[in-house]
């Protein structure tokens, strides 16, 4: 087998899944929420057999969605706690695209947990306005089995992003730098070579664990193309590796709001639910968003802007003056083998006014399309009695009452990318909708136009 670039890693091995504002829950016994755990080849001298088990993990994603296919963004920020008996393991993420790797500060974490509960111990206005969702819409050169993209330190980790270009290749690659193979995960590595996914491999050195007390790791920041236009990712198939049930805890900052269970693209379906999404209030600008930014300056975060100082430097940096709703979605107790067998990862979508839309990336060739297979938007379909299309609106877009409610596998060393602290709270009462406003039945426009 022939590879690029690479360096003799030794460390133990965490293939995980990926992130949008996300997170893993703790569980009773070790899981991993989106990626897969396995120890070095070798450790001192002797084949491995301990265990490095993920302890935690948690997600920020913030999505911007275009109008041209494939050019929609993702920033995922990953932060992880492990417990084991080696000094050394690594962190496999799959990406639809090669990422951008950056250190953040995990106060992020503790500042957004503690927003989202400050926020449902408050009860909505009954006055405002719900957010607007989004509908904007040569042959391949000799490569080796394994290509190494990229190779940099960020922070206390060593990250190489690599993709597997022949099957059966990663394991060796894996096991020609001292990890162990992944046993029984050929259908997994095989649907993200088909599909060219790129692995990001982030070695931790110099770092010992301990079986007792899980390690904090500084998160990292993940900045990458989808490969879309209206669709959020998330990875989870790699979970299904792992053998014990698992639970997710995603925050997810969009300038809309995110399908739940308008139609069969929600995240409902998914078996995750709602525990917390902003709303717009009488004194805000309807389907404007908030700018988190500045959020001392906004009518809706400006009584808790200070809680909020990391969260608040970070949009500075990445995206001053820009607008979004956050929406804090779980899942709990998912069971691996399910969703191994999932035809695709986790995708979410904007809150599509017509219920008949199909979102631009579970279309055929969109990257969502193996989830929904079929998806073929047509002229014919109508807009149902009950919803006509005076019902779509194009400023004011149609909302549903409010609803209740508010990822990594084990592979000879467990480990487990999970969860922060939150827990579940009964959801403030949110708006009812204005009135609404013609549309086209396969646009869901906004103030921001779209995308």
């Amino acid at each position: 087998m022939h590879t690029t670039g690479s360096r003799a890693w030794r460390p133990a091995v965490v293939l995980a899944g990926l992130l949008t504002a996300a997170a893993v829950l703790p569980c009773q016994s070790p899981a991993l929420a989106d990626g897969k755990a396995i120890g070095p080849a070798m450790f001192q001298g002797r084949p491995y057999e301990g265990s490095v088990e993920e302890r935690s993990q948690e997600a920020i994603i913030i999505f911007h969605g275009s109008r041209t296919a494939g050019e929609a963004r993702e920033d995922v920020i990953l932060k992880i706690g492990v417990t084991g008996g080696v000094e050394n393991f690594a962190w496999v993420v799959p990406f639809p695209d090669k990422p951008d790797v950056a250190k953040e500060d995990d106060k992020l974490f503790t500042e957004l947990y503690d927003y989202v509960q400050a926020r449902m111990a408050r009860p909505a206005k009954k006055d405002g306005s719900k957010a607007a969702a989004d509908d904007t819409p040569a042959a391949d050169e000799a490569r080796p089995a394994v290509e190494v993209l990229s190779r940099k330190i960020v922070g206390t980790f060593d990250v190489a992003v690599v993709r597997e270009n022949e099957a059966g290749a990663l394991n060796g690659w894996l096991q020609e730098n001292g990890y162990q193979q992944l046993d029984g995960a050929d259908d997994v590595l095989d649907f993200y070579r088909r599909k060219k996914y790129v692995y990001a491999c982030v070695k931790v050195s110099e770092v010992k664990l301990s079986q007792e007390t899980a390690v904090e790791l500084h998160p990292l920041r993940f900045t990458f193309k989808t490969g879309g236009r209206d669709g959020i990712y998330f990875p989870m198939k790699m979970t299904g590796l792992q053998q014990e049930p698992f639970d997710v805890n995603l925050y997810v900052f969009y300038k809309a709001w995110i399908n739940d269970r308008l139609s069969k693209f929600g995240y409902e379906h998914r078996g995750f639910k709602r525990e917390y999404r902003d709303w717009d209030s009488s004194q805000c600008k309807p389907n404007a968003g908030k700018t988190y930014s500045t959020p001392q300056q906004d009518v809706f975060l400006a009584d808790l802007a200070g809680r909020l100082p990391t969260v608040t430097r970070l949009f500075q940096k990445l995206h001053p003056g820009e607008r979004y709703y956050l929406t804090n979605i779980q899942a709990r107790r998912l069971e691996p083998e399910a969703i191994r067998n999932w035809s695709d990862d986790l995708w979410l979508f904007p809150y599509y006014r017509n219920r008949d839309f199909i979102p631009y990336d579970a279309r055929p060739e969109g990257p969502a399309s193996a989830a929904w297979p079929g998806s073929v938007p047509t002229e014919k379909k109508k807009t149902s009695k009950t919803r006509s299309a005076s019902s779509l609106l194009a400023g004011q877009p149609w909302v549903p009452p409010a609803l209740g409610g508010g990822i990594g596998v084990i592979l000879g060393m467990g480990l487990i990318l999970g969860v922060g602290r939150f827990r579940r709270s009964r959801h403030g009462r949110e708006a009812k909708p204005q009135p609404d406003v013609a549309a086209s039945e396969n646009t869901m426009a906004t103030d921001h136009g779209t995308v």
